[in-house]
């Protein structure tokens, strides 16, 4: 009798130390979760002339960057589905590869290759932080990158130019809000 105690006793206590362990049973399984992210290109996929980087849907720690693979060959990194960490295409530059901003590109025929202290280097030139050309705007990192239709920090990064409580609005969602605003608080 006293012996069956003791194995309940036992049992009873590996039981309590298993279900206060945590995830215990989910952990060991291996079931999926269900944070897994889209893989994200920051320079909109394929695009030998502007550098990025691609976040991995399943390794978001580690951001691929687009590199120079010697001096004409330019490593472009790219989602090549929704799920995935991207891909890499090895892309040929005739004029040559070289690096702006921390990442690989093509260089670009007519334009000088200029080292910016602050800002992003552009067809020979620095351009300032913020400033929009070509679909693009100069990023902190000095990189350009492809204005954004969704998450934001910056106006700027919008292609709208609409950047609220961390959203890109849409031209007329802007119109929208400014109407909603002028109705709340008129003024003349």
């Amino acid at each position: 009798m006293e012996r069956n105690h003791i194995v309940l006793i036992v049992i009873a206590v590996l039981v309590l130390v298993v279900s206060l362990s945590g995830n215990f049973f989910n952990a060991s399984t291996g079931r999926a979760t269900d944070n897994i992210l889209d893989c994200e290109d920051t320079d909109s996929g394929i695009d030998d002339k502007v550098g990025g980087n691609v976040i991995g849907s399943f390794d978001p720690t580690k951001p691929r960057t687009d590199f120079c693979v010697n001096s004409t060959t330019l490593g472009e990194y790219y989602c090549d589905k929704a799920r995935s960490d991207g891909a890499v295409k090895e892309i040929f530059c005739e004029i040559g590869c070289t690096s702006e901003g921390g990442f690989g590109v093509c260089k670009v025929a007519g334009a000088e290759s200029v080292r910016c202290e602050s800002g992003c280097s552009y067809n020979g030139e620095c351009l300032p932080v913020g400033t929009r050309v070509a679909g693009r705007y100069c990023d902190f990192t000095q990189a350009l990158r492809v204005q954004k239709e969704d998450a934001c920090d910056n106006n700027y990064e919008c292609k709208s130019n609409l950047c609220i409580s961390g959203s890109c609005l849409s031209e007329e969602g802007g119109v929208n809000f400014l109407n909603d605003v002028e109705k709340t608080y008129f003024w003349e």
